[in-house]
């Protein structure tokens, strides 16, 4: 670990409201489309990958996209 640090999502609504949309999006395909239809290029900030080793995992977690991750350090200077 490098550094700890906060960040305040209040300080960019917009940024609350596009990973809500991400996850909402995530949400309701899996709802309306099944878990095989689930793919790590879904969302801009947030997306459903494979968990497991290797191709043909059936296990998904959301992960956060590195650019996310550059916007939380880049704002939390």
């Amino acid at each position: 670990m490098l550094k700890v640090t906060s960040f305040d999502f209040t300080n960019d609504g917009n940024l609350i409201a596009e990973i809500k949309k991400d996850y909402d999006f995530i949400r309701n395909k899996l709802k309306n489309s099944g878990f095989a239809s689930l793919t790590g290029k879904d969302g801009k900030w947030i997306q459903a990958r494979t968990k497991g080793i290797g191709h043909g995992s059936i296990t998904r977690a959301f992960y956060v996209r590195k650019s996310l991750v550059k916007r939380i350090f880049d704002n939390s200077k």
